[in-house]
């Protein structure tokens, strides 16, 4: 009896392992898409915008840096967000469904998730950091780089279309390790 229940056992756990093994070769083939590259590009850059001000902070009252923390920590969130609806997606059964069966309208909405967050950036962090460093930091690197990566979202769909039977084995924490903390702005204390 002990040898047969440490044979599930054992069988349990080789099986887990397998599909996890899986499940995060899909997720990497999904990483190496140019859309996660590009999101990742842009994340790096909205960081050093904030290294960047930081070297600098102060020449500024404790105010004014505050305001562009805030700005920039809750332009951080937006862009979060858009990573959150996408582990959401993938995760619910009827979302990947549609994603897959729709991809063209699936993209034009993560598209719209990135154009509110990129809007958002412009008219918060961006517009203060710019106003306050009278232009020394600019954050417009950033912007400029949205419209690649929204060209790319398509082109991700087709990778998920491609690994949906792993996708479908995907449980929160595997996408939160590979999808999320890999790609997700870090707020303000954090950089």
């Amino acid at each position: 009896m002990k040898a047969s229940l440490l044979s599930i056992i054992l069988g349990l756990v080789s099986t887990t392992a397998f599909c996890q093994s899986g499940t995060v070769v899909a997720l990497k083939s999904l990483q190496e898409t140019a859309f996660f590259n590009e999101f990742r590009e842009l994340r790096d850059r909205s960081q050093a915008s904030v290294k960047n001000f930081k070297a600098i902070q102060d020449r500024y009252s404790k105010e004014e840096v505050e305001n562009v923390i805030s700005a920039y920590n809750s332009s951080a969130d937006y862009f979060n967000a858009a990573l959150l609806n996408i582990k959401g997606d993938l995760m619910h059964k009827e979302k990947r469904r549609y994603l897959i069966t729709y991809p063209e309208a699936y993209s034009k909405q993560v598209e719209a998730d990135l154009y509110r967050a990129k809007e958002y950036y412009a008219n918060t962090f961006q517009k203060e950091v710019i106003q306050l460093t009278n232009g020394q930091i600019t954050g417009s690197a950033l912007i400029a780089m949205l419209p690649q990566i929204m060209k790319y979202t398509q082109l991700a769909i087709e990778v998920i279309k491609r690994v949906d039977s792993e996708i479908k084995k995907m449980n929160e924490s595997i996408l939160d390790q590979y999808l999320i903390e890999p790609y997700r702005f870090k707020h303000w204390d954090e950089i």
